[in-house]
């Protein structure tokens, strides 16, 4: 009842289907007809100077009551569209009541005829005992005061059901119209009744549950409790003057009233035009008093309790508010001041802040993030936050300073904004996210219902923030993952993507990273016709750091091969133009080479990195293990001094197996390590093999020792086979031309 609600009732009298408009056309039509046909029926009666028979005054009753009916049923229509606040329900019987006093008076004072001798009831112008009308102006009268009697009671009944039926039930529903049934039941009995004959006792006693169930239905009084202050003010003086309305027209109602105080009665003229229909005029009346008269106590008793309710009502639209907030994410500013207004709007403090530990400072020092009723800087001068929230923090309990200004940690003295101040942990997975603190102006102002209250909101706002810091999150960790895919991709083009053809050598390579990306790097390029260069590298560490200076050792092996005379020479130039970028804790183990076909050799060096292994035709299999520290590891003389290389005549069937630590450091669930030997088995079992074959079973071999599908270090293999100058015609072919990269 706060507010204005419409409800919509399409088609609760569905008249063959017409439309709105259309069916209050009908409604209006018809009882226009039945209520004209009631004049016709007292003009004859007028003109014949005689009262009609038995059957005309029943069939006059029939009809005259169906156009009320109709009438009722047209304005409950018209009703059901209309606002229900309070206010408006008391406003429209009050507008009707006036109107109908107003109308009375006009009418009663016209068109008295003049005293006729033997005529008692002459001076109101019918014939008392007969009700039939002596002048035209009687006529009049007695249909215009019913007409105004009858809608005024409707309305009243009307707009009392909206008020009645508030948080309606099933038996709410079921005595409302038990009242209106047994209404009409009692107004029924005196159909076809002498206006002037005495009440039987079966009539009596019909109003007595009708009366009943006005009494029920007064206590139905729901809708007070929900109105504010000024709207229970308003309430009250509406109901005392619909009260002295209802009771000024009950007088007029009351014939023998009406006589001692010289007031013309309309219930005279009513019962006379018809008596079912003042008897029902008549209930609607005492119901209204009833029903007004409880509720104008009831506003009275609840005047005091309307801060309080309120302050209820704010605390469950705040939890509302939050259980909404706690399905959605928000930017972290509009969160935190969503926070601390909510107690405000709850009525529950005059002023609050939200403070969290602040990420960026080492020690986690709180922070001030959103404050209302008090700006930050107002409360960092009057509150030692710090304090405060560092036992907060350590407790996981809730702080409450009943005399604020008493506690060393408030700076201001009483009277100066804050007189009781309560602190509230955000506890979200038994980790305290912040602490809502609220404040009132007064000493000991926080009821145990209060803080309660207090912690339920801040309960709601650390599930709120751990929502939102989970879903920032998994935000950072879905844009991670993009990144790192692009990163990989761009990583997978960085490597060759179709190994070279070399007369009499044939080629297998790959790399596995660790994670998305990795540090291991491997490539080849070809010097001349007869020459092809090949580099194996492999960063500390791994991940994006490593990722990068595998991109930069790229460039450098594209540039400094063509002018590096020698595998050592390039080494060593690649070192100088690594450690200007290098981290200190990082450095690259690489081994380099250059085939030369034509010379039927193989000149390596190694910086640091795993030694080669070679392969021979008869199976003996030995691992090359030249000198050198890893790039970036010195760029004195010294890492010149120790580098070597060496030069390896080609035999038909030598194979040779490049590879990083990530192969023979590999560990089964055991903790064993996949090592040299087995690689340098698996090497000699297969080295009649092709390459791509040879580099293929050495994978599986190495998926099958460790067992799952990821390996802990990034992987590289690259398998050399030299086959000689004859098979080099055949590998000419087109067939021979490129060789795909293996699959892993």
């Amino acid at each position: 009842m706060e507010g204005s609600v419409r409800r919509s009732h399409i088609g609760s009298l569905p008249f063959f289907g017409a439309t709105r408009p259309a069916r209050d056309w009908l409604l209006a039509a018809v009882a226009t007809v039945a209520i004209a046909l009631g004049v016709g029926y007292h003009v004859l009666t007028l003109q014949n100077a005689a009262p009609a028979g038995m059957v005309g005054k029943f069939v006059y009753e029939l009809v005259v009551l169906f156009g009320y009916l109709i009438v009722y049923l047209f304005l409950s229509e018209r009703f059901r569209d209309r606002p229900t606040s309070s206010i408006r329900v008391f406003w429209s019987p009050l507008i009707a009541g006036l109107g109908f006093l107003v109308v009375h008076y006009l009418v009663t004072t016209f068109g008295k005829p003049p005293d006729m001798p033997g005529l008692a009831s002459a001076s109101l112008g019918f014939e008392y005992e007969t009700g039939r009308p002596l002048v035209p102006a009687t006529i009049l009268k007695m249909t215009v005061l019913s007409l105004g009697g009858a809608v005024f009671s409707f309305i009243l009944l009307l707009r009392f059901r909206d008020l009645v039926l508030v948080k309606r039930t099933r038996s709410s529903q079921r005595n409302w119209y038990l009242m209106l049934g047994l209404m009409v039941f009692a107004s029924a009995l005196t159909f076809g009744k002498s206006p002037e004959s005495e009440p039987t006792a079966w009539q009596r006693l019909a109003i007595i549950p009708a009366v009943g169930f006005m009494v029920v239905n007064s206590l139905r009084l729901s809708w007070i409790v929900f109105l504010r202050f000024s709207e229970k003010i308003i309430c009250i003086g509406m109901a005392f003057i619909l009260i002295l309305l209802l009771s000024g027209i009950g007088i007029m109602e009351d014939s023998v009233a009406a006589d001692a105080l010289d007031i013309p009665s309309s219930y005279t003229f009513i019962k006379h035009y018809s008596y079912p229909l003042s008897q029902f005029v008549t209930l609607s009346i005492i119901f209204g008093i009833l029903y007004t008269a409880t509720a104008l106590l009831s506003l009275f008793f609840h005047l005091p309790t309307t801060s309080d309710f309120q302050q209820r009502a704010g605390e469950l639209a705040a939890m509302h508010s939050f259980t909404h907030l706690v399905g959605q994410v928000m930017e972290p500013d509009k969160l935190y001041s969503s926070i601390v207004m909510s107690p405000l709007e709850a009525g529950a403090a005059s002023a609050s802040w939200l403070a969290i530990p602040d990420r960026s400072s080492p020690s986690l020092a709180p922070m001030v993030v959103a404050s209302g009723g008090m700006t930050t800087d107002q409360v960092l001068s009057s509150v030692d936050v710090d304090a405060i929230f560092d036992e907060v923090k350590e407790s996981g309990a809730d702080v409450l300073l009943e005399q604020a200004p008493a506690d060393h940690r408030v700076r201001l003295k009483p009277g100066e904004g804050i007189g009781s101040l309560l602190a509230v942990p955000l506890l979200a997975r038994d980790e305290v996210l912040g602490a809502l603190f609220v404040t009132k102006e007064v000493s000991q102002g926080f009821e145990r219902d209060d803080v309660n209250a207090i912690g339920v909101f801040a309960a709601q706002a650390a599930l709120a923030i751990d929502n939102a810091r989970l879903f920032e999150e998994r935000i950072d960790r879905e844009r991670l993952s993009r990144e790192l895919a692009i990163a990989r991709e761009v990583q997978r083009k960085l490597l060759p993507q179709i190994l070279p053809a070399m007369a009499g050598l044939s080629i297998a390579a790959n790399s596995v990273p660790a994670q998305e990306v990795g540090g291991d790097y491997y490539d080849f390029l070809k010097l001349d016709d007869d020459r092809l260069a090949f580099i194996v590298a492999d960063v500390s560490g791994k991940g994006t750091s490593a990722a990068f200076y595998m991109a930069e050792m790229q460039g450098i092996f594209r540039s400094l091969s063509r002018i590096s005379t020698s595998p050592v020479d390039f080494l060593m130039n690649a070192n100088v133009a690594l450690s200007a970028t290098l981290e200190r804790n990082v450095f690259v183990s690489v081994i380099y080479g250059v085939v030369d076909v034509a010379a039927e050799t193989l000149t390596m060096a190694r910086a640091g990195h795993c030694p080669a292994a070679r392969i021979g035709i008869d199976g003996k299999a030995r691992l090359l293990r030249t000198n050198g520290m890893g790039l970036g590891l010195d760029i004195s003389a010294l890492f010149s001094e120790t580098l070597s290389q060496e030069v390896i005549n080609l035999q038909p069937g030598d194979v040779f197996a490049l590879y990083t630590d990530g192969v023979v450091e590999s560990r089964n669930p055991a903790g064993a390590e996949y090592g040299y030997d087995r690689l340098l088995s698996i090497l000699c079992n297969n080295r009649h093999e092709e390459a791509g074959d040879l580099h293929s079973v050495l994978f599986r071999d190495l998926d099958s020792f460790v067992g799952k599908a990821e390996y802990d270090d990034d992987t590289t293999l690259v398998v050399l086979k030299w086959h000689g100058i004859e098979v080099s015609k055949i590998a000419s072919s087109p067939a021979f031309a490129t060789t795909e990269l293996p699959e892993a």
